[in-house]
């Protein structure tokens, strides 16, 4: 069993990425917390490490960092937590409000 520090939440909201000042990346958010969240990445143009600028529905841009990557799901820590009105915010604009497993 993972022990995580936070809620984490099923969501299903669009967003972006974008590495510097590159070419943004349309993606599909499905889970979130206050310390980051994860996503699918069909192109496939981050790696571990990578610091990147990640918008969610209209909230952002959020500096994080990609912390895994596996079968094109890429997790990502914020670099700043998110405030919890904006957290509430998100999850009832994300359509559904289930805690993920």
């Amino acid at each position: 069993m993972e022990l995580r520090r936070e809620e984490r939440y099923s969501i299903t909201t669009n967003g972006r990425y974008r590495k510097g000042t590159g070419v943004r990346f349309d993606i599909a958010i499905r889970n979130l917390s206050e310390y980051g969240c994860n996503f699918a990445d069909l192109v496939g143009r981050v790696e571990v490490g990578d610091e990147i600028t990640i918008r969610i529905g209209q909230i952002g841009p959020i500096e994080s960092q990609v912390r895994w990557i596996e079968k094109r799901q890429v997790g990502v820590q914020f670099d700043q937590p998110l405030h919890p009105s904006v957290l509430d915010h998100i999850i009832a604009a994300g359509g559904r409000n289930e805690k993920a497993a």
